[in-house]
């Protein structure tokens, strides 16, 4: 079973790696203008990454996993199989166009269809990152992790990447370019289905979302209500099995919600879980706001990602991309990205550890934040220094007009970049996944990394009125634009060292939040009221025993573990 399930990652990489061309494809074959072929990209991949917090919504509070996943990949399919029909020689006949791969033979039906193909595309790639994990635990339960599984994913991973990686270099028209990994997905699909009648059907126990807006909802219903001054008046829970939360003094309008209105025994109130949450889930509703604004910090990895996929690749497609008679993809520096964001966290995490030990600190995740922000500076004056190289020898050998002539000048100068782009990912990701792991359970982190990926899809799409804000600012003055139709008549070196400038401030400013967060935390928690419970038995009889503490907190763990699921 775990075969038939493992498929459907399998078969994504080809899918990946063939939608990762989407922008030498706009620009060769439709022949759109640099920045509108860029746009097209961001917007997809924005609703990669932007519908993911509704879909796991749907996921936990109405349908399953498992009808979540199904559609996920119907709608992948269908997608896949609508993007290779756009493709001009496809539909040629049918739609009576010429078969060329040119703008004049792509008709208006080809263009409905590709982005019909990649709203789907997005969709599915969305609806699979939320309800695959979780439907794989489901159907494997403590077993979702052997070492046997482990090893044959890893083998199987480096096949389908290398296979993709080489693959591909040997693949030259488009409808093939989009069509392999189609029918790839489509076997694997009917692979996934060939065992439907073994897979387990969970139902969804609801979603843990529902408590950020409970918590809401009952604080406005008594806005007009007054906090008492003792916080042991408002309601928590009273399960003796169960440790308290201790209560914090920020965001105290929140803490209306657990006010017990008098005129109505505690029981009637209780029934309406809309009016009455107890401090618990305010807590945990004060501490998913708080970390708001670092996971805001997305939204530049989510501009640095994008340049992946559109500018660093148009830059690539330029430059000469042969080692002696052998020439490679540049489906290769997709990997090398991929691989550099999964192994930088590593070495940083084994660095650290072995020189300070500091990983399992409060601070680290802000820590890793910043050292991705500095990642991202690094990357953007590296790439400003190579496109400056670039435009030197487009200057030089005069290619600056219509031309498919490549630079003499090696496609290899890409590489730092595309791996210091990768690192940026990866510390982003890795840094918020330990981050929430650690403050939250397992499918409520899940729903705080889903917020977190949709202000990474807010950066993809920001991305496109970054360039327009600075093609206005770059004109004036009469001056031309740095965007122009193409990558050799513009001037992206200025783009970059834009960027690189922004990300700058950027630090800047997270430093200084990061450190009035801190002096925050250390006041508030010098004024926070700790309720330690004990438990001993005397002459067969339970005493409990209820300790309150003011301040002094022993350590981070003891706050960690009594943080409780949304639900």
């Amino acid at each position: 079973m775990v075969y038939r399930i493992l498929s459907i990652t399998w078969a994504n990489f080809p899918v990946h790696y063939a939608l990762w061309m989407l922008m030498v494809y706009l620009t060769d074959v439709w022949k759109l203008k640099l920045t509108d072929a860029a746009a097209i990209v961001n917007v997809f991949l924005g609703f990669q990454a932007i519908p993911q917090s509704f879909l796991l919504f749907s996921a936990h509070g109405l349908f399953g996993n498992y009808p979540v996943l199904l559609g996920s990949i119907f709608a992948c399919c269908v997608g896949m199989g609508f993007l290779t029909m756009s493709t001009p020689p496809v539909l040629a006949k049918a739609t009576g166009t010429c078969s060329a791969y040119q703008p004049e033979c792509i008709g208006e039906g080809q263009r409905i269809l590709f982005y019909i193909a990649l709203a789907l595309s997005a969709l599915g790639a969305a609806g699979q990152a939320v309800s695959f994990p979780s439907f794989l635990v489901e159907q494997l339960g403590e077993n979702a992790n052997p070492p046997s599984i482990w090893f044959l994913q890893c083998v199987a991973v480096i096949l389908f990447k290398a296979a993709a990686v080489l693959g591909f270099s040997y693949i030259s028209p488009w409808s093939l370019w989009f069509g392999v990994p189609a029918i790839c997905y489509t076997v694997a699909a009917f692979i996934f289905l060939s065992g439907s009648c073994t897979y387990k059907y969970v139902k969804p126990e609801g979603s843990p979302i529902t408590t950020l807006f409970r918590v809401l909802a009952a604080s406005i219903s008594k806005l007009f209500y007054q906090l008492p001054t003792d916080a042991s008046q408002l309601y928590n829970v009273s399960d003796r099995n169960r440790q308290y939360v201790p209560h914090t003094n920020g965001l105290r309008f929140l803490d209306k919600a657990a006010i017990i209105l008098p005129g109505q025994t505690l029981e009637q109130q209780l029934r309406n879980r809309w009016r009455l949450c107890s401090i618990a889930e305010i807590e945990v509703t004060k501490f998913a706001i708080r970390t708001f604004p670092m996971s805001m910090t997305f939204i530049l990895g989510g501009v640095m990602t994008s340049l992946s996929y559109t500018y660093f690749l148009e830059q690539a497609k330029t430059m000469n991309n042969k080692v002696g008679n052998l020439r490679i993809p540049l489906a290769v520096f997709l990997w090398f990205r991929l691989e550099a964001r999964e192994q930088f966290p590593k070495l940083y995490h084994i660095l650290v550890n072995w020189r300070w030990g500091s990983d399992a600190k409060p601070s680290a995740p802000r820590v890793e934040v910043a050292v991705s922000i500095i990642l991202g500076v690094l990357c953007t004056i590296t790439a400003a220094k190579v496109e400056s190289r670039r435009l030197a020898a487009v200057k030089s050998y005069g290619l600056a007009g219509e031309t498919d002539e490549k630079i003499p000048m090696t496609v290899f100068w890409l590489l730092p970049q595309y791996l210091l782009l990768g690192a940026v990912d990866g510390m982003f990701a890795k840094s918020f996944n330990n981050y929430y792991s650690n403050y939250f359970e397992p499918i409520s982190a899940s729903y705080m990394l889903s917020g977190c990926n949709l202000m990474h899809g807010l950066g993809y799409m920001s991305n496109i009125f970054l360039v327009y804000i600075v093609s206005k600012v770059s004109r004036r003055g009469n001056k031309p634009s740095w965007f122009q139709d193409t990558l050799n008549k513009s001037r992206l070196d200025k783009y970059y060292w834009t960027l690189s400038w922004l990300l700058a401030i950027a630090f800047i400013l997270f430093s200084v939040i990061s450190l009035w967060y801190a002096y925050r935390r250390s006041k508030e928690e010098a004024r926070t009221v700790y309720i330690e419970r004990s438990v001993t038995r005397i002459g067969g009889e339970t005493i409990y025993e209820i300790t309150y503490r003011v301040g002094n907190r022993r350590n981070n763990g003891t706050i960690i573990d009594m943080f409780p699921s949304f639900g």
